[in-house]
């Protein structure tokens, strides 16, 4: 019998089994169809995870990273997968269990299938289901990975997978396998409601598709043919035999790689991933070398079983190497193929960026894929350690993203998701989010609101920024709580703050030092430039008593951090009061906070620039602040000057831009925030900047430099924005073109030309 469709569908599992702890299910359902419906949309969701084949094929999985008050659902259309007669539904659900991905957020093990027709709710989840649990899977927990030896900081992205192909119900997800021995499922009991607020899923499925090692660096214990990466033979390990095999994708990737074995029962494979090799632990080498280098990461284990096999991750890997580490049995192993599917957020046609400048052009180049690699379902601080979603990230990654792309739905689930977080009594979000952290992060709740600023400016959609207002106010609100009456400066808080990773004591501002109780010029500035967004974000969608009042109270920090930390002698801001420390980050913010007179900025900015005795400088992370500050200033053209940093990555072998920039901090390989030159190229040097809020006009002023040659283009919701600029000697020209309806001006030379749709073109 089918379930009644006036029922609500239940949420399933497999029979008594621990609710949290590790798993790996499988759910099947044969059904016959007499014809195929024109559509059949149905509902699917798990926890943690679900992988759906339909009729042997894979089709998707999910559900997008959410949390239990959104806890997603997909919506599938079937039919295009559905043939007459008999069909089957297959679904992986897994639980990874206590060292799951910390941006997963669970409530127990559980699995729900429904059809939106009433006439297909015999397709819903309940006992006409059949569900095994896999026996194969055994986790490769923190505690084994020993990440701890290996990465200079955190690591959360879950366990590795030990998979006993012997076990393994081959052929699950096909038609005909023999399921007769299956449990039917049990339907889960709540008290109330159910722990999962289900919501649809509100970002695109991502992209997958096959990729292949570029070459194989080395290899012990064995020769490899020419062909294997091209599928043209398979090799063979001997028996009783050790053997590495070190594969170079060539680029930082990432997705589900599935190496392919025949027989070589008795095997053992540990397949390893890293972003680079290392001299020593925490030490990597150029990104190019392998020689004398050393393999440290994450890993799986495959066992073989003497068939041909195929062993894919449960959960997504990210590399540019792949070590097979060998050992046989009494039977030889044969290899038959590795790759990869990519798995990653669908961008669709993004910005480009072409000069006679190479440098520049593997710099935009380079920053766009370190945002493709760090977008997911959510954004990515780092794909490799972490695969989360902090809010202070999101503010340079925001901005890359809605430069050079026009799908802003990754953006919205961000802002979106990250409130939720909110503490009960501060108000204040985790530092990131979705996560199962326990403390929260004040700057990165700020910094959430500046990205919300951002996205007007470019956009102009005040019902989404609107909805934010509760959240805003009541971040502020903690830390209007924490300003010192006798300073003006903010004083001690409950709460943790980052402003940037320092060259060699952990992060700013200092959490050891006794001044760090309060007085912080850093934390205060960027308070009010928190402000200063939250006033401009209150006053263009009509709270003008909210934006008066958070601008008194901005202006007031600006005029005491002055008063107090202003260093007429060394004519930089000083860190505190007391005038003991001094960063590069206070003499920025306080440029773009005006927290000195305008008048006053490009003086300053010359000398943040030149001091040599800072005691902390801007990170790459911390330089899209700086490069803000040279807008603000209008000194854009120093911009291509201080690309230092991602010259270095690009040096080292980088395929993607890294943390820090400092040789002290050299742990992720792919961080986003560090990806900004790619908004920078774009907003500065070809110089495309709204000319309103919205972005409905443009106003393009270049800051070509020593460029003679140069063309871009970026997306733009009502088409795209192409400039092309030459240069010879004292002689240019400028070719535009605007989509069909855009208005705007082109700003050159000291001259200012009107701009509609379509092309134009301008000498001088």
């Amino acid at each position: 019998m089918g379930q009644d469709p006036d029922l609500p569908t239940p949420w399933v599992s497999y029979p008594s089994a621990n609710n949290t702890a590790y798993g790996v299910y499988h759910f099947r359902k044969t059904f016959d169809l007499a014809t195929v419906p024109k559509s059949l949309a149905v509902h699917i969701s798990a926890d943690n995870r679900y992988e759906l084949f339909v009729n042997g094929s894979r089709v998707c999985f999910g559900p997008a990273k959410g949390d239990l008050i959104t806890y997603k659902y997909d919506i599938i259309d079937l039919a295009p997968f559905l043939k007459p007669g008999k069909n089957l539904l297959a679904v992986l659900v897994f639980n990874l269990g206590q060292d799951k991905p910390m941006a997963f957020i669970s409530a127990q093990t559980a699995f729900l299938f429904r059809s939106e027709a009433p006439a297909f709710a015999f397709l819903n989840s309940d006992q006409n289901w059949k569900v095994y649990q896999n026996p194969a899977y055994d986790p490769i927990g923190y505690r084994e990975l020993k990440h701890w030896e290996w990465v200079k900081g955190y690591y959360a992205c879950g366990p590795g997978d030990e998979v006993f192909a012997d076990r393994y119900p081959w052929g699950w997800e096909q038609p005909g396998f023999d399921d007769s021995g299956w449990r039917a499922p049990e339907i889960l009991a709540f008290e109330n409601a159910p722990p999962w607020k289900l919501v649809p899923r509100n970002i695109p499925f991502m992209d997958t598709h096959p990729e292949k090692p570029g070459r194989i660096r080395k290899s012990t214990g064995v020769e490899v043919p020419a062909g294997f990466l091209e599928g043209k033979t398979r090799f063979t390990i001997p028996a009783d035999r050790k053997a590495t095999v070190l594969f170079d994708y060539d680029r930082f990737t990432m997705g589900y790689p599935e190496l392919t074995t025949d027989k070589g029962a008795g095997s053992s494979i540990k397949i390893r991933y890293a972003e680079a090799l290392y001299t020593e632990p925490n030490v990597k080498a150029h990104r190019d070398s392998v020689n004398g280098l050393t393999m440290y990461g994450v890993f799986d284990i495959f066992h073989p079983d003497g068939q041909l096999r195929t062993f894919r991750p449960l959960w997504k890997r990210a590399f540019r190497y792949i070590e097979l580490e060998i050992e046989t049995g009494n039977q030889p192993l044969e290899l038959v193929a590795l790759q990869s599917q990519y798995s990653g957020y669908p961008y669709p046609d993004m910005g480009t960026f072409h000069s006679n400048d190479p440098r520049l052009n593997a710099i935009f180049e380079t920053g766009l894929r370190t945002l493709r690699m760090c977008s997911g379902e959510t954004y990515y601080d780092t794909p490799y350690y972490e695969q989360l979603c902090y809010g202070g990230d999101n503010r340079p990654i925001s901005a890359i993203s809605l430069y050079n792309s026009t799908d802003d739905r990754l953006f919205r689930e961000a802002m979106r998701l990250y409130p939720q977080s909110a503490n009960r009594e501060t108000r204040l979000f985790k530092s990131a989010y979705p996560s199962r952290f326990d403390f929260d992060m004040g700057t990165w709740s700020l910094a959430w609101i500046q990205s919300l600023w951002d996205y007007y400016t470019v956009r102009g959609d005040s019902a989404f920024v609107s909805q934010f207002a509760q959240p805003i106010e009541e971040v502020l609100d903690f830390f209007q709580r924490s300003l010192d009456e006798s300073t003006g400066l903010l004083g001690p808080m409950r709460t943790q703050n980052f402003i940037d990773w320092s060259i060699d004591r952990g992060s700013l501002p200092y959490n050891v030092v006794p001044w760090e109780k309060g007085q912080s010029a850093i934390l205060s500035l960027y308070f009010a430039l928190s402000l200063d967004s939250a006033a401009q974000l209150f006053r263009h969608t009509g709270r003008m008593d909210h934006a008066e009042k958070w601008e008194r109270i901005s202006a007031g920090i600006k005029t005491a951090v002055y008063a107090h930390c202003w260093d007429a002698d060394k004519g930089l801001m000083a860190d505190y009061p007391d005038k003991s420390r001094y960063s590069q980050h206070t003499s920025i913010l306080a440029i773009l906070c005006d927290a000195v007179a305008p008048a006053m900025q490009s003086d300053l900015l010359d000398r943040l620039l030149s001091y040599p005795d800072f005691d902390e400088v801007a990170s790459s992370y911390f330089s899209f602040f700086l490069f803000k500050a040279m807008q603000k200033t209008d000194r854009e053209d120093l911009i291509v000057n201080h690309l230092g940093f991602w010259e270095h990555f690009l040096d080292r072998g980088h395929t993607t831009f890294g943390e820090t920039g400092f040789p002290s901090h050299d742990r992720s390989d792919c961080h986003a925030w560090s990806a900004h030159p790619s908004y920078f190229l774009l907003s500065s040097v070809c110089g495309i900047k709204p000319g309103d809020i919205g972005f409905h006009t443009v106003v393009i002023q270049p800051h070509l430099g020593n460029l003679t040659e140069l063309e871009a283009s970026m997306p733009h919701p009502l088409g795209r924005i192409s400039v092309s600029y030459r240069k010879n000697g004292k002689s240019w020209s400028a070719e535009i073109e605007l989509p069909e309806g855009m208005t705007g001006a082109f700003v050159y030379a000291g001259k200012r030309y009107l701009l509609r749709g379509g092309r134009e073109r301008v000498r001088g």
